[in-house]
Order: C-alpha cells, then sequence, then structure tokens
C-alpha cells in the first residue's frame, strides 16, 4: 500500500467542509424559516407548518423530522453492507461518493421551497418526503466517506491526522453557513423579502457545498492506498454482530450524547441570538465566529492532551464542560450582565468540547473497526459507522423533535422565550448521562488487543 498523503490527503478531507456544509444549512435556518417567531412573521416571513400540539406532544415539524431520521436511520446499515461487500471497479467506497454528492445537494435546496406559502397539511408531506430523500443520500455519500478513514490511514497517527484535518475542515463548513449565512442574509434582504432571501442563501451555500463533495472522488484510488477487501458478511448477521460489541455500544450511547446536545445548541443559535440576546440574525456570525476560532485554536491542544491522557478522559471532559456551558448559555437575559456579551462568552467557551467532538469520537471508531478485523478477519468499516450513523440519526430526530416541542409548550417568541431557554438544559442533562456511560468504556483493553 502506498502511503495516503499530500494532494490526495488534502483533497479527501476537502469533501469534509461539504457535507458537513449542505448539513448545517438546514440544522441552523429550517426551525428559523419554517416556524419564524411571531415577530418575524410581522416583518415578513411565512410560517410554513403548524407549531400546534397532536396527541399532547406531536408537533407537525416534530413528526416530519422523526419521519425522515427513521428513514435515514433504516438506510444506514443497508448502505454499509452494500458498500462493505462492494465490488464496483470505482472502488468500493468512491463509487458512493460519486452517486450520492448532487442528489443530496439538491435535496438540501428542496427543504426551503414548500409548495404553499401558508401553514398546510401539503407543506408537511412534502417536507416529509424531502427530508426522506435527504437523509438517504446523506447515508449514501457520508458513511463510505467515513468508512476510509480506518483504510487510508494505516496507523493510529495516520488516523489522529486525519480526523484533525477533517475537524478543521468542518470547522469551515459550519463557518461557511453560519458566519456566511447571515451575512449573505443580511446582504439579500437589501433587494429581496425575507422568504426569498432565504432561498437566494440556501441555493448558493448549496452549489459550494457539491463541488466540495466531489474533491474526494478525484482524490481517493482505493486500489493504490488500501488493502481492504470486500466482505462476505450478509447485512443481518454484521448489524448482529457489529450491535453486540460491548465497548462499542458504550462508545456509541456516549458520542451520540454529546451529539444530542450539540445538535440542540447549534439548531436553536439563531432562535437564542433572536430572543434571549435581543439582536438580529446577523449577529449570529459574530457568535459562531468566536466558537470556530476558539474550536480550531484548540485542536492541537486536543490532539496533545489526548496522546498524554487518552481518548476516554478526553471525551468524559468534553461532556462534562459542554453540558455546563450550555446550561449557563440557556441563563442569558437573566443576569446583570450583557445578554450579547453573556451569551459570546460561554458560545466561546464551548469551542474546545465542539473541537473533541470533530476529533476524538471518529479516532475510537476507528480503533474498535481494528479490533474488530483482528479478531474475525472481516473489514466491515462501514457497518461500523452505518450502525453509528443508525443511532445517530434517530438520536437528531428526537433532538429536533424534542426542540419543536419545547418551543410549543413553553413558546418560541421575543415576548415568550421560555423553550428556547429550556432547550440547551435539555441538551445538557443529555450530555450529562452520556458522561456517566463514558466512565465504562474499556480502553485500557482496546489498547492491550491493538499491541498484541
Amino acid at each position: 500500500m502506498e502511503e495516503f498523503k499530500g494532494k490526495r490527503l488534502f483533497l479527501y478531507n476537502l469533501s469534509t467542509a461539504g457535507w458537513v456544509l449542505l448539513d448545517s444549512i438546514w440544522l441552523t435556518f429550517a426551525i428559523a424559516f419554517l416556524l419564524p417567531p411571531k415577530e418575524k412573521v410581522a416583518e415578513g416571513m411565512i410560517p410554513f407548518i403548524s407549531n400546534e400540539r397532536f396527541l399532547g406532544i406531536i408537533t407537525v415539524l416534530g413528526a416530519v423530522m422523526l419521519f425522515g431520521r427513521i428513514i435515514d436511520a433504516v438506510a444506514d446499515p443497508l448502505v454499509a453492507s452494500w458498500t462493505d461487500r462492494s465490488t464496483s471497479r470505482f472502488g468500493r467506497r468512491r463509487f458512493f461518493l460519486i452517486i450520492g454528492g448532487l442528489p443530496l445537494a439538491i435535496s438540501t435546496v428542496l427543504i426551503f421551497f414548500p409548495p404553499t406559502p401558508y401553514t398546510s397539511f401539503i407543506n408537511g408531506i412534502y417536507l416529509a418526503i424531502v427530508f426522506g430523500f435527504y437523509f438517504f443520500f446523506f447515508t449514501v455519500y457520508v458513511v463510505p466517506y467515513l468508512a476510509l478513514i480506518p483504510e487510508l490511514g494505516h496507523n493510529e497517527k495516520a488516523r489522529i491526522g486525519i480526523t484533525t484535518a477533517q475537524g478543521y475542515f468542518s470547522l469551515i463548513g459550519s463557518a461557511v453557513v453560519m458566519i456566511g449565512g447571515p451575512l449573505l442574509l443580511t446582504l439579500f434582504m437589501q433587494n429581496t423579502d425575507y422568504v426569498g432571501s432565504y432561498r437566494k442563501m440556501v441555493i448558493c451555500l448549496a452549489i459550494l457545498g457539491a463541488l466540495l463533495l466531489y474533491a474526494a472522488v478525484f482524490a481517493v484510488d482505493e486500489k493504490r492506498f488500501s488493502n481492504a477487501r470486500p466482505s462476505k458478511v450478509p447485512l443481518i448477521d454484521s448489524f448482529k454482530k457489529t450491535v453486540r460489541n460491548k465497548a462499542f455500544i458504550i462508545y456509541l450511547f456516549a458520542n451520540i450524547s454529546l451529539w444530542f446536545l450539540f445538535n440542540i445548541v447549534r439548531s436553536s443559535a439563531i432562535p437564542i441570538v433572536i430572543t434571549l440576546m435581543g439582536a438580529d440574525e446577523a449577529f449570529a456570525s459574530n457568535m459562531f465566529t468566536i466558537l470556530f476560532v476558539i474550536a480550531a485554536i484548540c485542536f492541537p491542544l486536543v490532539g496533545f492532551l489526548t496522546r498524554i491522557r487518552g481518548k476516554k478522559v478526553i471525551m468524559i471532559i468534553s461532556l462534562g464542560l459542554f453540558s455546563i456551558f450550555s446550561i449557563f448559555l440557556s441563563l442569558t437575559g437573566l443576569t446583570p450582565v450583557n445578554p450579547k456579551i453573556w451569551g459570546l462568552i460561554f458560545v466561546g467557551l464551548m469551542g474546545f468540547p465542539a473541537a473533541v467532538l470533530m476529533i476524538i469520537p471518529n479516532v475510537i471508531l476507528s480503533e474498535l473497526c481494528d479490533v474488530d478485523y483482528k479478531k474475525t478477519g472481516e473489514r466491515r468499516e462501514a457497518m461500523y459507522f452505518g450502525v453509528q450513523g443508525f443511532f445517530m440519526k434517530l438520536n437528531l430526530g428526537l433532538s429536533t423533535a424534542s426542540l419543536a416541542l419545547l418551543y410549543s409548550i413553553f413558546g418560541k417568541d421575543i415576548s415568550n422565550p421560555l423553550g428556547v431557554r429550556l432547550a440547551p438544559i435539555l441538551g445538557s442533562i443529555i450530555a450529562l448521562l452520556g458522561l456517566i456511560i463514558m466512565t465504562r468504556y474499556p480502553e485500557k483493553q482496546i489498547k492491550e488487543l491493538l499491541s498484541k
């Protein structure tokens, strides 16, 4: 095998910015676009879906998200099995990158084009279908993409290098949306209404994301840089073997709890800016700039601390710090400190746990893939990432549905922002549960198995 480095490594990691960018578009703007505060409706925004609850706990957005995530969760092990067993001449991973990129970008844009300009049942059905397509093609692209980490990184040092680089490109992809998005929105609003401005912004960002996705297609030549061979294990057997791995399950639930909190904070960022900080959407770019700059600064620190203390300890610290900072963020506007300054301080402090989130989990999972290979002789990297995706998508769907429910019950408007305030607290409780679970991770035994 040749060493995967240089321009090829750069181009492969560059595609991380592409899929993170597309994912960040809807996570950052979809709720604010589809369910705007009543004050924004008075300024020209349109509530495309109802905020009412059905059966006491179900909202339209919550039902749409759960439906889409169920489709996505089912797709994860299916796509994982397809790519693990693929014999395509393009490569068992690269083939899926080719067919998944463009549909992923198109479905991202369609989220922001409900067919009727008012609250309607048709919009709910439309969004359920579009989100289903989005999540499916997200899986088609991302599961094989991540499965390349243990194949292209031939040792722990190489994998930490890959995931650290991907962390930087994740920040870039997120920053383009979270910093550039509000700026584009402000620019377009000078000549277009609110809805049209959102749509123009989304189209511009999605085009860039689509171009970035295909950088990895040109970079990865699996025959030259990987000795992995197609797996022969059937889908059901492969899935069962994966979920029976105790160390994997412990890691998995700790990781998804951290992502639950991160998704809650990210999706509620603009409502927090509007309702708790008393600012407009453009101020969100300042908040995200601080978050990403500090996270980027922390990347080398995360790598250094990981080598000294181990991945388990750093994950536990990250879960604890993220929970504490999120609780303080929820107090924005309740202290004598200026709410904008208070919010910026605690969002900035989240930079370290955000850096851990972008680097450490995929290194841990790559190690677990290696241990499985040494035990079974089968290369099933995609199934591990697919099963992680299966639970991750259900988890993210649940977090978005929980957010919509909190907004519906407790309020999301400037005059009644309790739901916005409670959201980070809910995420913190889940993350603390993940911290407790992570204390059971058998890192010492994993290292001993790898050393043998």
